[in-house]
């Protein structure tokens, strides 16, 4: 499942590269983000709510977008 979609808040910029189904109540995004002009990847759990909306947890990885470029690349082939 893809969604791709921005939001933005006082002091940070998100665009969601990537969504899928971890379970019947959470979901995985990956977001590409910008924090204080800097830029990052963020791996994150996001838990279903009873009203069927989707909360950001704590469970999750933001890794600087260079090294994610670097580094991810790398252990997905291992993987694959």
């Amino acid at each position: 499942m893809t969604d791709t979609h921005s939001r933005s808040t006082l002091n940070q910029d998100e665009k969601i590269l990537y969504t899928f189904d971890k379970s019947q109540t959470e979901q995985v995004r990956i977001s590409e983000t910008t924090y204080l002009n800097k830029q990052y990847i963020d791996f994150r759990v996001f838990a279903k709510t009873q009203s069927g909306d989707y909360i950001p947890t704590k469970k999750g990885i933001t890794i600087n977008k260079q090294l994610a470029s670097k580094y991810l690349k790398e252990a997905v082939s291992k993987i694959v």
